[in-house]
Parts: C-alpha cells; sequence; structure tokens
C-alpha cells in the first residue's frame, strides 16, 4: 500500500509539472552554417507547446551568398522535449521545409547565369537547450534538410524569450 501511495503521489508531481509547459511560448533567433551552400545564416523563429512535451517550432532562415548564391528556407518543425535535468532539454526534430535558392553567377558568352528554385523538402535533427533564467533559453541544434539536389546539414546557436 506504501509503494502505490508514493506512485500515486509521484505521478501527480509528474502530471503537475508536466502541464505547465503547455501553452508556453517562446521568440527567438539563431545563427547557423548550411552544409550545402556552405554559408552562415541567420533566423527567426517561434515555439509553442501544444502538448506538455510537445512544441511546434515555425522559422524563416536566410544564408548569405557565398559563390553568388543565396538562400531563404521556412521551417515548420516539432519537437518532443525530454528533460535531462533542471532547466535542460534533449529534443529529436522533424518537419517540414521549403527552400529558395538564387544565383546569380553574372554572364558567359551573352548568356544570364542567374535565377532562382525553390523545393519542398523535411527536416530530421536533434536538439539541447538550456534555461539561463526563468525568462531566457540558449539551444543548440543539427538537422538534415532533405530536399532533392539541395540536401543539407544545418548547425544553429540560438536564443530565444520564453512567454
Amino acid at each position: 500500500m506504501k509503494k502505490l501511495f508514493i506512485l500515486a503521489c509521484m505521478l501527480v508531481l509528474f502530471v503537475c509539472g508536466a502541464h505547465a509547459q503547455q501553452g508556453k511560448q517562446a521568440f527567438g533567433f539563431h545563427l547557423g552554417y548550411g552544409t550545402e551552400i556552405e554559408s552562415v545564416g541567420i533566423g527567426v523563429k517561434y515555439q509553442y507547446n501544444i502538448l506538455d512535451a510537445l512544441r511546434l517550432e515555425p522559422s524563416v532562415d536566410y544564408f548569405f551568398k557565398n559563390d553568388g548564391v543565396d538562400m531563404f528556407d521556412f521551417n515548420v518543425n516539432a519537437h518532443y522535449l525530454f528533460p535531462v535535468a533542471s532547466g535542460a532539454r534533449l529534443y529529436p526534430l522533424f518537419g517540414l521545409t521549403y527552400t529558395n535558392w538564387h544565383w546569380d553567377l553574372g554572364e558567359i558568352d551573352g548568356m544570364d547565369l542567374s535565377g532562382n528554385k525553390g523545393k519542398f523538402g523535411a527536416n530530421l535533427g536533434a536538439g539541447a537547450e538550456f534555461d539561463l533564467n526563468s525568462q531566457w533559453m540558449i539551444n543548440f541544434e543539427i538537422k538534415y534538410q532533405i530536399i532533392s539536389d539541395f540536401d543539407q546539414g544545418v548547425f544553429n546557436i540560438g536564443v530565444a524569450y520564453k512567454f
């Protein structure tokens, strides 16, 4: 009976603590690097916990021009949060992406070598986040964008304000 009581108390504490995350929101910025474009990127993100441990994150990134090519991407990712310590969480990442690549390579023999191409794809990855205090957190993330002809790894470090 004592074990059942302790188990019930722990379950109540777990459920109460888990509900503290539902409805939480955050807005942040990140700095990254794309392996296919071989360039640094910047981005903004919004996070919303739709369930206790499940979060949606739309984001937009711009990767700076390198060798005449730059790129925007728009993402909607889901994170499943695993608390690993007080104020620290790990998460797998999966989602959808739309990328738009723009190139301007000049003109050769009267032929204009500029244009753009947009493609849809998928994101797979993982991340870690750490609370700095009750309102600010930092995160590290790695994801692989699976996009026909434009696959790339993306490494991000970011900061977000929680509200």
